[in-house]
């Protein structure tokens, strides 16, 4: 999943649970009550055991009836898939999430992270914000309209994924749709990392990610000779791979403003104070080159969280060289973790890095194993679905796309031609800082909203419009 969420930090402060919050209903309670049966799962990645959430959700299925199957790749790494048929008029829509958390260590921790305790119109565990809190709400939408009986235009497909936290090469994700890959095909899906912001008690914005950075891992080594330290060398490669991460540290790929990244810095504008206002205006109006270089330059030293958006970004995260103090190693090695930004071809950046470090270093990467993915369009159903609902559920929100600088696995979706949009739970920005880190929270009212807002969406775009009813024919 997404880091903790920086974006909010320039919002107002933590606000406490509203008093006289009222009694949740009943999707609210199921929601709450299928939350706090995952976050008792330990399903912490590595290794995941994932089996254990999807033996759960499993369960909580066949007692209504609904048709789910449990896809095993190796060992307990295993995915869920449901699915309620529809009239098949409309191709389907899936709900994803992942079942699958980062590790919590108890000694940090104020309550056991994988026991859900309710204090103060919270409630506390590893899961609870990112992502079981999906989850669950996902399941008790799904369960909710086989109750009711409502007709469905389309299938609903219900996708608890495992091994989303791994990231790297040889994921879970790869395997399930390289062999049933038919399972998850459809028309548009509903999964995380979006940014929705709660602020004073009700949701202030609905971020709909419709776009993401791809994640790439670069490698930088420095090969020379041996030799004893009492003796400096030109040619000594702790120093070459210094000068080239120094070189790095330095570099700035070219900036850019695809479609989703301009409409949400014009509605960031709206809002926006004086100093991010006149940043994000002198983006909107430069234009490609070293104008827009600077501008955007400009807007990153305001909030680092949008220059993130504008370009290709690297990071250095891990340094290695030598094994003893008087010698100089023969080998020297920086790894920068990369990201994308939608549809960049990664030989294109490789090129970049390569031109800034000079000759004499080895550079290389893992590249993403899909195609290319750009933007997603929000002309679209799903995405007026989540405008309209917004309108209803928090009057005065704003609705707007966004890019996550992150990596979700919405790209293998997006890869194969499905509309796919983040959309997250409601977090005041402390709670955000709390994802993989300690005391991870929700704010139940706050849960509550969101499995209503999901269900609302999910009404709108799947089930079928109610027949006007016939008058009655009276003679004259």
């Amino acid at each position: 999943m997404k880091p903790a969420l920086g974006l909010a930090l320039f919002l107002a402060g933590v606000v406490a649970a509203p008093a006289g919050a009222a009694e949740p209903d009943a999707l609210a309670r199921e929601t709450r009550e299928h939350l706090k049966a995952l976050v008792r799962l330990d399903t912490s990645n590595p290794p995941g055991n994932e089996i254990l959430a999807a033996r759960y959700l499993k369960a909580q299925l066949d007692k209504e009836g609904i048709p789910s199957a449990i896809y095993t790749s190796t060992g307990a790494r295993s995915s869920l898939i449901a699915r309620l048929k529809g009239s098949g008029e409309k191709r389907a829509l899936i709900l994803m999430c992942h079942t699958d958390v980062v590790p919590a260590d108890p000694k940090e921790w104020a309550t056991d992270p994988f026991t859900p305790v309710e204090k103060d119109g919270y409630l506390y565990g590893r899961g609870t914000a990112d992502i079981k809190c999906m989850c669950a709400a996902q399941l008790a939408i799904l369960i909710d309209l086989k109750r009711s009986g409502v007709k469905l235009a389309r299938d609903v497909v219900f996708f608890a994924e495992a091994d989303e936290e791994s990231g790297g090469r040889d994921r879970h994700i790869e395997w399930l749709l390289e062999h049933h890959g038919d399972l998850l095909s459809g028309e548009f899906a509903i999964n995380e990392g979006g940014n929705t912001i709660w602020e004073a008690g009700r949701v202030r914005e609905v971020r709909v990610q419709a776009a993401e950075k791809e994640f790439m891992d670069v490698t930088l080594i420095a090969r020379g000779s041996a030799g004893h330290a009492s003796v400096p060398r030109a040619d000594n490669v702790v120093l070459a791979l210094a000068r080239a991460v120094t070189a790095l540290s330095e570099f700035r790929a070219p900036a850019e403003v695809n479609d989703v990244v301009r409409a949400f810095l014009e509605r960031q504008r709206e809002t926006a104070d004086v100093d991010l206002k006149a940043a994000i205006e002198a983006v909107l109006a430069a234009e490609p080159g070293p104008g827009l270089d600077k501008a955007a330059d400009r807007l990153g030293g305001v909030l680092p969280e949008f220059g993130a958006i504008l370009r290709d970004t690297l990071t250095p995260t891990i340094l290695k060289a030598g094994y003893k103090s008087n010698v100089i190693p023969a080998e020297a090695q920086a790894v920068f973790n990369a990201r994308l930004m939608p549809g960049r071809d990664p030989a294109a950046l490789l090129a970049l890095i390569r031109a800034a470090v000079g000759p004499g270093l080895e550079v290389s990467a893992e590249p993403p194993s899909r195609k290319p993915v750009f933007p997603m369009p929000t002309a679209t159903e799903l995405y007026r679905a989540a405008e309209s609902a917004a309108a209803e559920l928090a009057p005065g929100a704003r609705v707007m796309p966004f890019m996550a600088a992150w990596t979700t696995d919405s790209q293998d979706l997006r890869a194969r031609g499905i509309i796919t949009y983040g959309i997250d739970p409601p977090l005041a920005p402390e709670d955000g800082e709390r994802v993989h880190g300690k005391d991870e929270r929700i704010l139940l009212s706050a849960l509550d909203w969101y499995a209503q807002y999901l269900h609302s969406i999910v009404l709108k775009v799947a089930a079928k419009p109610a027949r006007p009813a016939k008058a009655a024919h009276r003679k004259s």
